[in-house]
């Protein structure tokens, strides 16, 4: 054989290797990808079977709950006990579904944050406010500590607390009586406009597994474990709570081990805000300051849904407001007109309805030639996640926005802020 052939025996001997550990390195790529499908698949199916379980049990609770009260129709005590368990079934599924909105808007990439001027006093206040409660109702010590709070920052509260609580709520959860749970806000400082500061969530409860925090921010997981499968939950809260934190620019570490606790560290840096946050009226919206602030006025109300309105309407005259309902955004836009100018206070507005919806109502109450047409304060209602149509809300001219099922609090703050404060 010619030194041209050794030569090119050669050249075919590595192209044959190099085949050889190309297929290899394809085959390779492939199974760990069928592996990670296969992950991902019965994730997914493990997901649906509790995300099943965990709808059927508070709608059985609503429904047997339901027939229990009416029963009972004699005995107002037992109603009111009937209706607490009823309010507790209803925000659990109003949670999840929650949940189940926000996993789904981060996978279409259209999960945003809306930053505003916000109070940390008012967000130490939140944390207090939503986790004491929820621990002493199950025998847990809870501590808080730290903070700079009285400082203003650009964020998005609703997501800032949402974070914390998903945090906090699983802390509570897998924390077994006679536990502690602390909050503690540390190495916090200002420089350069940005409020810096590490947030730590740490509980005395049943922990992680190494393996499990692998894939502890993966949606639709849960740690199979007997303590754990005994807990309600769609697996989805840290999966959000991880995107949050990294739209804030954050950082989150985990350090857990099975039977000695969890620890989370969240780190954020928080621009200051140039101007103040609008003060809000206390929490739960029961103050009589809030109160004080409807009686007499009167609110025009645009809503198609016939329950929609009866609930809203009673929401509203049980604190003194008189309610003038129009049942698409056409006729919302009619009485409007035809009424004399600051004959109405507020509009409330459904965005979705027939003949007009609300965004194209709100744009033509804006041009309606009365003096009060570009100062009326309109708040608009959506059963969609409103968050995201916040920005089509604010071109047609409404002010803010309630989500649906609207909760009688935040009604009765976001009405007393406008009708307090007029534009």
């Amino acid at each position: 054989m010619g030194e041209s052939g050794i030569l090119l025996l050669i050249f075919l001997l590595l192209l044959g290797a190099i085949l050889a550990v190309s297929i290899v390195l394809i085959r390779k790529a492939e199974r760990e990808r069928d592996e990670a499908l296969q992950h991902v698949a019965d994730a997914r199916t493990d997901f649906l079977s509790r995300i099943s379980n965990d709808i059927k049990t508070p709608m059985n609770v609503i429904m047997g709950m339901t027939a229990v009260g009416l029963e009972e129709s004699d005995h107002p005590e037992k109603m009111v006990e009937c209706l607490g368990k009823i309010d507790t079934a209803s925000r659990f599924l109003m949670g999840l579904l929650n949940d189940l909105v926000d996993v789904s808007m981060i996978e279409l990439g259209r999960f945003r944050l809306h930053p505003k001027p916000y109070a940390l006093e008012d967000f130490m206040e939140a944390i207090r406010d939503m986790t004491e409660p929820e621990c002493a109702k199950k025998g847990i010590t809870f501590y808080m500590s730290g903070g700079e709070n009285n400082l203003n920052v650009m964020v998005d509260p609703i997501r800032l607390e949402q974070l914390f609580f998903n945090l906090l709520g699983n802390a509570v959860k897998f924390t077994p009586e006679g536990g502690e749970i602390s909050f503690r806000v540390c190495n916090y400082a200002v420089h350069s406009g940005t409020f810096s500061a590490d947030y730590v969530v740490a509980d005395t409860g049943i922990g992680m597994s190494r393996e499990f925090q692998k894939l502890l921010f993966e949606p639709f997981t849960q740690e199979r474990r007997d303590e754990a499968e005994r807990r309600h939950g769609s697996g989805l809260g840290l999966a959000i709570t991880q995107n949050i934190v990294q739209q804030l620019g954050g950082s989150i570490a985990v350090t857990s081990a099975i039977g000695e606790g969890t620890k989370v560290k969240v780190h954020l840096d928080l621009p200051l805000a140039d101007i103040q946050p609008q003060k809000e009226v206390a929490r739960g919206g029961g103050s009589r300051q809030a109160f004080a602030a409807l009686e007499g006025k009167r609110v025009l109300l645009a809503e198609d849904h016939p329950l929609n309105v009866e609930i809203t309407r009673k929401l509203l005259e049980r604190r003194g407001v008189e309610v003038v309902c129009a049942e698409d955004g056409r006729q919302a836009l009619e009485l409007f007109m035809e009424r004399k100018e600051h004959y109405f206070d507020a509009i409330l507005m459904d965005i979705v309805m027939p003949k007009m919806d609300g965004f194209e109502a709100a744009r033509q109450i804006r041009r309606v030639p009365h003096k009060d047409a570009q100062m009326i304060p309109i708040i608009a209602m959506s059963a969609k996640d409103a968050r995201e149509d916040m920005d089509a809300c604010k071109e047609a001219g409404m002010n803010d926005y309630l989500a649906k099922p609207v909760e009688p609090q935040r009604l009765y703050q976001v009405l007393a802020e406008y009708l307090e404060n007029p534009m």
